[in-house]
């Protein structure tokens, strides 16, 4: 569900934190954490916070995006990559986002996703390269490697793969 200022203001207590110290508190958490379950548990708030237009500008703020790359880049543990696959792919609709992406994250650690055998990370990897394609991108998503995956993709068994696949080649391949 969306949000507006004056929502969130009425459902903060008069003592209570703020979105943006609580998405601080929840980044500083997940940094200092020893603990793989605590990261997961952070990282899924994190990811759930993206849903949330409002919640933007706060996450760029205080670093949310920028944890959500380094997953992307350094783990291996679908759990976290799944989180944080989910988080980028809700921010992806703000061209804010989209810009700082493209300049702090290279397209092949989400297009590696592509191989991923989890579902929810392949349906969130082909919404974020259809949310990130454009001409200054083009080069590095409308590649032989992906298209080989998508064109397997279409024909999945899971229908929401299988969809999103016929979408990528409508929209990003310009094929019926």
């Amino acid at each position: 569900m969306f949000s507006t200022k004056s929502q969130l203001k009425k459902r903060t207590p008069e003592n209570g934190t703020d979105r943006e110290n609580f998405l601080s508190l929840l980044v500083d958490e997940y940094l200092n954490s020893n603990s793989f379950d605590a990261k997961c548990q952070v990282l899924a708030n994190l990811a759930n916070f993206a849903y949330d237009p409002i919640n933007y500008r706060f996450i760029r703020d205080v670093g949310v995006l920028d944890i959500f790359m380094y997953v992307l880049k350094n783990e291996s543990n679908n759990k976290l990559l799944s989180f944080a696959c989910a988080g980028v792919c809700n921010l992806c609709i703000d061209p804010l986002n989209v810009t700082y992406i493209l300049q702090h994250l290279e397209l092949k650690y989400i297009r590696n996703l592509l191989h991923s055998e989890d579902s929810e990370i392949l349906a969130n990897t082909i919404t974020t390269l259809i949310y990130l394609f454009s001409e200054q991108t083009r080069s590095e998503i409308n590649i032989p490697e992906v298209l080989q995956v998508i064109h397997r993709l279409k024909d999945s068994e899971d229908k929401i793969i299988s969809n999103l696949a016929k979408v990528f080649i409508k929209d990003v391949c310009n094929e019926e």
